[in-house]
């Protein structure tokens, strides 16, 4: 019986993928066999998110509003751990593309020690002082709101220590181009949490304690399942525990030689958005609910732009680590344009859908009509502005040029969504959807800064690996 393939080899479609996409590193095949879980895989985790915050928004809106409250500062956890795992993963696609699997396996090792580090010390630091953070931030609110978010605080950062082993072994993964293996792992955690929050929220209504709950379940089975596929004899990476364990200072420093600035990146980046929390609080429950359903809901339209993302790091990390620069800038061009076509698609696809899957979240009537103008909002300008500013930063990190990309983002940021959008929503008294404006007028800005980086040298001059 013939086998059936989704693209014929010799059809049309396969010459145009083989132009563009195949090179001696990677052939087109490789190339979408990496792509198509990364994609499923962000998709999966924003879908879940939709699915969940719509639980959420059907127990109150004050519980929604709370988690949206506190998500920007537990965000800025994951973001630390995520940015030092990334970190590791361009050192391990580097070693993977220089062919040294030896040095692979110990920055595997080297990279679940450092992410698990960071996550324990900051969450530790939150969970003890949860509630002044908690008043001092978002005092404004309303009592209900206030009592809620400090209890989704503690449990949050509870389950973001476990979260870590996970990020740290997910990061390993994509650096070797094993987004199969990620792609499992997702499916886990998130079908994990699916259950555990129908649980909670639907059948035993225990609002955001439940919320709680399911998170720390779903991802301790994450962290289970993530180590033993990276510790298994069998495995694609046999990493041992003192491979984990045994400190290396010299693998360290490189790992966090790149995940630092990242990290300073997403700290004030992350420090940015909790600003804009506080300040949408003066706008009232209405508008913080509605800004919370729309980026959770806008997630999905980006969600593949986002694999690309993610699969730019390992492909020109790669082809840096086998000091082959030219082809790196080209795939760098293509990682580009790929972003754009796959983002264009997901417009077309799912956003004529956007009335019906807003009302999975059973907004209140006075929000509908806003939310779906912030949708709107992103969506006129991704199309545009977000590949360039959102992928290209890590085809330059994915050479070392970490430094670039944290100062354009801060600068970008801080300017627009953090001060601008102050300027418009509050002063001025234009609202949310003014905040909005500036989130698309910073991918603007990004998008001119990291082209015209990327179209000189400097960025393919970094030195990463020995």
């Amino acid at each position: 019986m013939k086998k059936f393939q989704l693209l014929p080899v010799g059809s049309r479609a396969d010459r145009f993928l083989y132009h563009h996409l195949a090179s001696p590193l990677f052939s087109h095949r490789v190339i979408l066999s990496m792509l198509g879980p990364l994609i499923l895989d962000s998709f999966f985790i924003n879908l879940i998110g939709v699915l969940t915050t719509s639980m959420i928004s059907a127990s109150s809106q004050e519980s929604v509003s709370a988690v949206s409250l506190v998500n920007p500062v537990t965000n800025l956890v994951m973001a630390l751990m995520s940015a030092i795992a990334a970190g590791g993963t361009v050192i391990v696609a580097q070693y993977k593309g220089h062919g040294d699997n030896q040095k692979v396996i110990k920055a595997a090792g080297q990279t679940l020690l450092a992410t698990t580090l960071t996550a324990v010390a900051v969450g530790l630091v939150l969970i003890v002082f949860a509630d002044p953070v908690v008043h001092m931030m978002f005092g404004q609110a309303d009592e209900l709101v206030l009592h809620k978010a400090r209890e989704y605080m503690i449990g949050s950062c509870i389950s973001l220590m476990l979260h870590s082993v996970y990020a740290g072994v997910f990061g390993v993964f994509r650096g070797v181009g094993a987004t199969k293996i990620c792609l499992r792992l997702t499916i886990i955690v998130n079908a994990a949490y699916l259950l555990a929050s129908v649980l909670f929220l639907n059948v035993l209504k225990l609002d955001i304690v439940g919320t709680a709950l399911s998170l720390n379940i779903a991802r301790f089975i994450g962290a289970a399942s993530a180590l033993w596929l990276l510790v298994k004899p069998n495995g694609i990476l046999p990493v041992t525990f003192r491979q984990i364990f045994c400190l290396d200072r010299g693998m360290m420093k490189s790992i966090f030689r790149m995940g630092i600035p990242f990290s300073v990146e997403q700290l004030f980046f992350n420090g940015g958005a909790i600003l804009v929390q506080m300040y949408m609080v003066t706008l009232g429950t209405v508008a913080v609910a509605a800004n919370a359903v729309a980026s959770s809901a806008f997630g999905l339209l980006y969600s593949a732009g986002s694999a690309v993302s993610t699969l730019a790091i390992t492909v020109v990390g790669q082809c840096v680590g086998s000091n082959n620069r030219d082809l790196a800038r080209w795939y760098g061009r293509k990682m580009l344009l790929l972003g754009t076509a796959v983002s264009l698609l997901s417009i077309a696809i799912l956003y004529p859908m956007m009335p019906l899957i807003l009302q999975m979240y059973s907004p209140q009537p006075e929000t509908l009509g806003l939310i779906s103008q912030l949708v709107l909002i992103g969506v006129i300008g991704m199309p545009f502005f977000w590949p360039m500013s959102n992928i290209m930063p890590n085809v330059l990190r994915s050479a070392g040029d970490a430094n670039y990309s944290t100062v354009v983002s801060l600068i970008t940021m801080w300017a627009l969504r953090v001060g601008a959008g102050y300027l418009f929503a509050v002063v001025l008294g234009l609202g949310i959807s003014s905040v909005w404006f500036c989130m698309v007028g910073e991918w603007a800005v990004r998008t001119v800064a990291f082209w015209l980086r990327f179209r000189g040298k400097k960025w393919l001059e970094k030195k990463v690996i020995d």
